[in-house]
């Protein structure tokens, strides 16, 4: 009788416990979907990425499958991202980006839910210490922080495969694996890493094998012919990344090998070193304790770290989130098989070691909550961290007085508008991010916005003063913001930018 009673105290305390988890992630979600609509609305979101993204679905759901207007090429050339078509429909509600943000707000909370139930399938006590890891991480806080990415999707994909595995149910690990080839060319290697989870975690070999192939098949057939065909001689954004070894991903594999010299250059810089720290911590460490699997969480870790784009570079923006969520489904397998109980920590005292052996079922939730709480609040962009930027979810009176001239520019128009602007007027066939100019009819500026250094770079200041002499006139100015209407034929600009007549073939921008 003692026993049926305690079975059914531990089957209460298990409901309770989900109960709790299913609370806290519905407040996540809120929590999150609320600091990315505060961010757009305060005009702090970006034409890279959110305006660019808006744009490319609502083209394609007026039938012009990824076609946008921020370079001369289909958005398919610079990412071959087929998980778009998915969100179609959300452009037919004619919801504009912020429904994009609130979707991505819900996809990565509800991601927690796989990852408690594998856990919990598993067998392991304090399986919610692991969904709140993940939902007090810094990848998930960064990537809600700045625009949309369909990368939000990767980890409910990743844990759902997990699940699958913890479950016995190939057919949902092989589904989930598949479909996170389609959020981007580079989901191969994520998808490469369940495989090898799933081979030597869990004893898969056969669906691992199998995903394995096609994954390497569309990883190649992606970066290697279908971006190649819609990029065509345009410029090579990989090649500005990569290119110290090599202008194609083959040629920056086999880099790799030639020139160690460069690559450990690259990898011995105290952005790199901190970001591999930040993903360790942010699952206490415990992938550290599963030697068998660190391969794949250095495949995803290293391959960004190795990019000269400063923020794919250091892991910043949305780059943490595919690091950090390989290395929980390693601290995941940790956990089932308890590491700690069977081999004692091979640094610090060996008294400490033991210690942590016997402990280690106490000691672990204590740290996934902890150590991941820690870094939150000193290193998260989002509120109360110490490190948030408070002006950024603040929608005051310039935000208000913005969004009075955006609502002066007609639907139909062709416009060229500063970084913040984009995302707010990017559902039209053609719009530009100033300076390109193009055949604009408007150009909408704020002189206290945001600049993205590349637009500096492009001839932004200096294809502002020739405005007028691109036949533009100032119709209205206030509270710094300016509005310019095309009123006359061009002149012969000849000193004018390059990116004033359109010919600027843009490369990706950091957060891209």
């Amino acid at each position: 009788m003692d026993g049926m009673q305690k079975q059914g105290e531990h089957r209460r305390a298990l409901s309770l416990e989900a109960i709790v988890v299913g609370v806290i992630i519905s407040l996540v979600a809120g929590y999150w979907g609320i600091c990315s609509v505060l961010i757009h609305r305060s005009f702090h979101s970006n034409g890279w990425d959110l305006g660019l993204i808006d744009q490319v679905l609502w083209n394609s759901a007026h039938g012009r499958l990824f076609e946008y207007s921020f370079r001369d090429i289909s958005f398919a050339g610079d990412h071959w991202q087929l998980f778009l078509l998915v969100l179609v429909p959300l452009k037919w509600l004619d919801s504009g980006p912020e429904l994009l943000l609130v979707v991505q707000a819900i996809v990565l909370a509800t991601a927690a839910i796989p990852l408690y139930a594998a856990a919990r399938t598993a067998g392991c006590r304090g399986a919610g210490a692991l969904a709140g890891a993940y939902l007090l991480g810094l990848g998930a806080a960064r990537a809600v922080s700045f625009d949309f990415h369909i990368e939000a999707f990767a980890p409910l994909l990743a844990f759902t495969a997990l699940w699958g595995l913890a479950q016995r149910r190939r057919v949902v690990f092989i589904a989930a694996a598949l479909l996170i080839l389609t959020l981007k060319e580079d989901g191969a290697l994520l998808a490469l890493a369940l495989c090898w989870i799933a081979w030597f975690a869990f004893g898969e070999r056969k669906p691992a094998a199998a995903v394995a192939v096609a994954a390497t098949v569309y990883g190649l057939l992606a970066t290697a012919v279908i971006i190649p065909h819609f990029r065509g001689a345009d410029l090579n954004p990989f090649a500005e990344r990569y290119g110290y070894l090599g202008d194609s991903p083959a040629e920056a594999l086999w880099g790799i090998v030639r020139h160690l010299d460069l690559v450990m250059r690259q990898l011995a810089r105290s952005e790199v070193i901190q970001a591999i720290a930040i993903v360790l911590a942010s699952s206490a460490l415990l992938p550290l304790l599963v030697p068998r699997l660190l391969p794949p969480l250095a495949v995803v870790t290293l391959l960004p770290l190795l990019s000269k784009d400063p923020a794919q570079g250091s892991l910043e923006l949305q780059y943490l989130l595919v690091p950090s969520t390989v290395a929980l489904l390693i601290a995941a397998v940790a956990v089932r098989d308890r590491v700690w109980e069977r081999r004692p920590l091979a640094l610090g005292p060996r008294w400490a070691a033991d210690g942590f052996a016997r402990h280690g079922r106490r000691v672990w939730p204590a740290a996934l909550l902890g150590l991941p709480a820690l870094l939150w609040l000193l290193r998260s962009p989002l509120p109360p961290s110490f490190a948030a930027d408070l002006e950024r979810f603040d929608v005051d009176h310039h935000a208000a007085v913005a969004q009075g001239f955006v609502r002066e520019v007609s639907p139909d128009a062709i416009v060229s508008v500063q970084s913040p602007f984009v995302p707010h007027l990017s559902e039209r066939r053609h719009i530009y991010q100033f300076p390109r100019v193009l055949d604009a009819e408007v150009v909408l500026l704020d002189d206290y916005g945001p600049i993205p250094v590349d637009d500096l770079a492009a001839g932004y200041t200096d294809c502002l003063a020739a405005l007028p002499r691109l036949g533009f006139d100032e119709v209205r100015r206030d509270d710094g913001i300016s509005l310019w209407r095309k009123v006359r034929p061009a002149e012969s600009v000849p000193d004018a930018p390059v990116a004033c007549s359109g010919q600027h073939a843009r490369s990706e921008d950091p957060g891209e």
